[in-house]
């Protein structure tokens, strides 16, 4: 059965993979997915914006590149910290992704920087009360940039290749979460229906890992498809040069207002030239030289040199969804001993890692989501850095110490690995503070550094004890990626952790539409996932983007990813 209701004050939430060691969620960093915001129940909705009203915490510093009169033309340069997987944005488990394909990809609807839920491809929804069936009227006057028409056909051929079991979907999947069918209703309208309630599933009609792509180009581009997939949004996909290089140019044949845009039409800027620099002394460098207009990531050692520098801009939006966290393996010897995992979480020492690697950019965490996404002040107190707490713990689970200062149990040693990812430039330089940190109490961590493929496999086979990585996810229900056990093996639940308990609980708060009762599910989640020591909450970090004072109109949606097509070069 169906309420329909008009737009009112609502609050949505979203989840996209940082799948990076950061990662969308990986050591590189995971798909983002929208603002840290509880979904409440559905509701039915005309072209009025609906308000998001945002759990998460305002975005430190501004939020967007002051905008004088826009100059139409020319090129712009930005430097990323690393190279995409791949350009597909329902393939990808990777956040640079999106940070790079905003304005390329159009989605049902939009989520703006300050939690509205705007219309975008879709003009006005209709949700079940049960969060079950989501029925969608569909806007007439899209095109791809192919010329293919955007209609209900194109969103049943999009959603239906997400589950195809013969095509490897990165966080997509997890948006369409117990997926049943698209029917096309007519060719404007659009049912989308699910097996059990997918309350936050509006949020994730506004993430870009559901961004439509071109039917007719996708079938018939083969592999190309990782490099030059087509969208329909202002912006269009030139090349891919991996590891090198990307390039974006205007569409255009792009006639419309896209969602918070202040002009009609395709982008300003001619062409986009992203550049991968994983050094950050060198990126932060290319901006200085002016080889760069842009750069993303701005490392805190030479952040004084930009702010507050009258040549410069820098923005610092928060980061929804996890913290920088650390999966411990909860299969694997010698992680799979609660009293190691604990000992890890006492001898970890936060403040010495945001002082050394995150200052200025980050804040200790203490949870699986980050406090502007869910916050617990209890846990703050559960794990305060304690070295001789740690080693009592070690003590008491029958750890002893050796005559090398590292502990045995049954006469093997307490070594474990941690499996860090290397784009290029060496390793994020905290992993080696964990290192060292960890030893102080027993404890002989080896990092095994390697590349993001190796490192996804190592994780999807659950081989190694210790995964640094985030998550960026706009909704709680980015949880059941990390911790459902229908999720290991695949992204991201890398503690490979099963709990009946916390399998209940997140499938209760996928499928619950009350905010209220779903924000009382994922709090219990928290509590017992964090008694359970499986996730080492580090750092709430702050995504950092520095460029030239004469750059305007950089904007950020509500998953924190930029959007290009606004941009401008200034006199």
């Amino acid at each position: 059965m169906h309420r329909a209701r008009r737009f009112r004050a609502v609050r949505f939430l979203s989840v996209v993979l940082f799948a990076v060691p950061l990662l969308a969620g990986c050591a590189s960093q995971a798909p983002a997915t929208p603002s840290a915001v509880p979904t409440t129940a559905p509701a039915a909705t005309t072209a009025s914006a609906t308000t998001a009203s945002s759990a998460a915490s305002p975005a430190t510093g501004a939020t967007a590149a002051p905008k004088p009169a826009a100059q139409k033309g020319g090129r712009v340069v930005v430097a990323l910290d690393q190279a995409p997987p791949t350009m597909d944005p329902q393939a990808s488990p990777s956040a640079v992704t999106y940070e790079m394909t905003s304005s390329v990809f159009e989605t049902l609807l939009y989520l703006d920087s300050t939690r509205k839920l705007v219309p975008y491809l879709a003009t006005s929804y209709d949700a079940a009360v049960d969060g079950k069936t989501y029925t969608f009227k569909l806007r007439t006057d899209v095109k791809f940039s192919d010329g293919t028409p955007f209609n209900a056909d194109a969103v049943k051929y999009n959603f239906d290749r997400i589950v195809d079991p013969n095509y490897k979907a990165g966080s997509s999947l997890q948006a369409l979460s117990g997926y049943d069918k698209t029917e096309v209703v007519d060719p404007a309208t659009v049912r989308v229906s699910f097996k059990t309630g997918n309350a936050p599933f509006l949020t994730y009609a506004a993430g870009g890992t559901l961004g439509m792509m071109s039917p007719t180009a996708t079938k018939s581009q083969g592999q190309k498809v990782n490099e030059t997939p087509v969208g329909s949004g202002p912006m269009t996909i030139k090349e891919l040069v991996a590891n090198d290089h990307a390039i974006l140019v205007r569409n255009e044949g792009y006639t419309r207002r896209a969602p918070g845009s202040d002009h009609d039409g395709g982008s300003y800027l001619d062409e986009v030239y992203f550049k991968f620099v994983p050094e950050d002394a060198t990126r932060a460098t290319t901006l200085e030289s002016g080889e760069t207009q842009i750069i993303h990531n701005i490392p805190p050692q030479s952040l004084g040199r930009f702010e507050g520098n009258a040549g410069y801009t820098v923005l610092k939006p928060a980061y929804v969804g996890t913290p920088q966290f650390t999966a411990l393996n909860a299969k694997l010897f010698p992680t799979d001993d609660i009293a190691v995992r604990k000992a890890i979480e006492l001898a970890t020492n936060k403040d010495a890692i945001v002082n050394n690697s995150y200052k200025g950019v980050g804040t200790p965490a203490y949870a699986p989501l980050t406090q502007g996404t869910l916050e617990d002040p209890t846990l703050k107190s559960l794990y305060p850095y304690d070295q001789a707490a740690a080693k009592k713990v070690l003590d008491d689970g029958g750890w002893k110490v050796g005559s090398d200062g590292i502990r045995t149990k049954d006469g093997k040693r307490l070594e474990l690995v941690i499996n860090a990812i290397d784009r290029g430039s060496g390793i994020d330089n905290y992993i080696q503070l964990l290192q060292a940190q960890w030893h102080e109490v027993g404890i002989d961590a080896r990092i095994k550094a390697q590349a993001r493929a190796p490192w996804y496999e190592d994780n999807y086979k659950c081989v190694t004890n210790a995964i640094p990585l985030f998550l960026r996810s706009g909704d709680w229900d980015g949880m059941f990626a990390l911790f459902h056990s229908s999720m290991i093996g695949t992204n991201f639940n890398f503690s490979c952790y099963s709990s009946p308990a916390v399998d209940k609980l997140l499938t209760d708060g996928k499928t619950e539409t009350n905010t209220d009762k779903r924000k009382a599910i994922y709090l219990q989640a928290e509590q017992k996932v964090m008694e359970d020591a499986v996730f080492l909450p580090m750092v709430d970090q702050l995504s950092v983007w520095g460029f030239k004072s004469n750059i305007s109109g950089l904007t950020f949606d509500g998953y924190t990813y930029p959007r290009f097509s606004d941009v401008s070069i200034g006199k």
